[in-house]
């Protein structure tokens, strides 16, 4: 029940589905020298991995976005930099007007052997809910540019008790759902290697006390790396990646404030569990899960053949029997023409404990086929 209904795997079409017609993906963007304003209907990707993403991925469908900030990155000699905050106002299951907002910035090193890039990602959920005159100090409405502002604001919440939209009688504390992350990647252009790690903290610490105390409160993190590897008229392309938000294990008071059986990310019902439209807006995998894939890929101007082996549990702490899921991928992609394109893909699923049932199994079988054509 719960966050659990809304994995990848419990598809609930809580999403009263119309016909669309219209883009996906699609931006307007006025900008000088990449610096500037855009709107569109757009999927957005944060983080460094290839496979899942803490803060936002493009698991959910495309949304309706405001953005403001870079748009490509600034080069100041060996450094470049960019950063932008967008706004995503949409609706819940239930008819409640709800937004996205989320600060995205990095900072890369250029030298002759390797690209260091650090990252950071602030994102909030937030809403116009009935009874913030009664739940804030003295928020009576909740608009799109209340959530952009949410973005900039300070991080503790002893910094933020005096602000309309906190609590009274907490430190500082609201009512909406904040995911924080920061990460490493370290790029070797000339050998082809990417090595990144991203670590992220899903509540509001009330100081540098508190986040001192109890870093690892909330955490999950991901870890991976990326190989391209050119041969004759061949480019192999190979991957292994890991992402958990599982509960912490520490128990130690010292060290540990809470329960370490709940869950972690994802779990707000007023927020549709971090879902749009049925589907999950950060890690597919969802709440007190793991995800393990290893991919491998090769390709020439004629075709492409990937391959992939993936790993996920779900509900690792706080269900009787957690879900194991094994997925295999088989997919072949032949250019027709430059711009004709035809594929092929197998997919295999195992599902054990289904449902958190024990010993209940569900078994997928899939191939799709397909065409595309690009227009230049």
């Amino acid at each position: 029940s719960g966050t659990f209904n809304s994995t990848n795997n419990h598809y609930i079409n809580n999403y009263a589905g119309k016909t669309k017609i219209g883009f996906r993906q699609s931006s307007l963007v006025l900008h000088y020298n990449g610096v500037g304003i855009g709107y569109g209907n757009m999927s957005h990707w944060w983080g460094p991995g290839f496979h899942s993403a803490l803060a936002l991925s493009s698991n959910a469908p495309s949304q309706e976005t405001y953005a403001l900030g870079t748009f490509e990155d600034i080069q100041l000699g060996q450094f470049s930099f960019g950063s932008q905050i967008i706004a995503m106002p949409y609706e819940s299951t239930v008819g409640i007007q709800l937004y996205f907002s989320g600060l995205k910035a990095h900072l890369s090193h250029h030298s002759k052997n390797a690209i260091i890039t650090l990252g950071l990602h602030r994102t909030y959920l937030s809403g116009n809910f009935g009874n913030l005159s009664t739940t804030t100090v003295s928020a009576n409405s909740w608009s799109l540019m209340d959530a952009a502002r949410l973005v900039v604001e300070p991080l503790f919440g002893q910094s933020k008790k005096d602000l309309n939209y906190t609590q009274p009688g907490t430190p500082g504390f609201d009512a909406w759902d904040e995911v924080l992350t920061g990460f490493v990647k370290i790029s070797f252009p000339q050998s082809g290697l990417e090595i990144y790690t991203d670590v992220a903290s899903n509540d509001n610490r009330g100081n540098l006390t508190d986040l001192k105390a109890h870093w690892d409160h909330t955490l999950g993190y991901q870890i991976g790396f990326t190989k391209q590897i050119k041969f004759n008229q061949y480019n192999a392309f190979t991957g292994v990646e890991f992402l958990t938000t599982r509960g912490s294990n520490t128990l130690n008071p010292l060290f540990y404030k809470g329960n370490p059986n709940v869950n972690n990310y994802y779990t707000k019902n007023r927020y549709d569990y971090f879902t749009y439209q049925g589907r999950r807006m950060g890690a597919h995998s969802g709440s007190s899960s793991d995800d393990l894939i290893f991919m491998l890929a090769l390709s020439n101007d004629i075709s492409t053949t990937l391959m992939s082996y993936n790993k996920e549990r779900h509900g690792i702490k706080s269900m009787s029997y957690p879900e194991l899921k094994t997925e295999y991928v088989l997919s072949y992609h032949f250019n027709i023409t430059s711009h004709h394109t035809a594929f092929i893909t197998l997919e295999y699923e195992h599902i054990k404990n289904f449902g958190f049932i024990q010993n209940n199994v569900s078994v997928s079988k899939l191939i799709w086929l397909g065409y595309s054509f690009s227009i230049n």
